[in-house]
């Protein structure tokens, strides 16, 4: 199988063989290779069986509500990163904080402080 027709380098066109956006070219190569791989072909026809899926579910609207709690959050957020006041602006993570005590630690140890 040519680099060109292996399955790594065609997956990346089956969105657009679905939507029917391919260059003449790619839909004559993907063709080809779904005709030639049988296992190709099952991936193909599962990813299109989920893009019918996905374009078939209805479509929700959030609830009430929801962009004015999730804006209020962000901005909130924002201020405590920006050095607002409170205890959690100060908040380390542990994942920061415990490698950075344990090279205080360890350099005091090899200063003989």
């Amino acid at each position: 199988m040519a680099p060109e027709t292996a399955p790594a380098t065609l997956e990346p066109l089956f969105l657009g063989a679905v939507d029917g956006t391919l260059a003449p070219d790619q839909q004559r190569t993907l063709e080809a290779a779904l005709a030639a791989d049988p296992a190709l072909r099952l991936r193909f026809e599962a990813y299109r069986g989920a893009v019918g899926r996905l374009q078939a579910a209805p479509r929700l609207k959030a609830p009430e509500g929801l962009e004015a709690l999730v804006l209020r959050r962000s901005r909130r957020r924002r201020f405590q990163l920006r050095g607002g006041e409170g205890a959690e602006a100060w908040r380390i993570p542990a994942e920061v904080l415990v490698p950075l005590l344990l090279g205080v630690l360890a350099a005091l140890l090899y200063l003989g402080l």
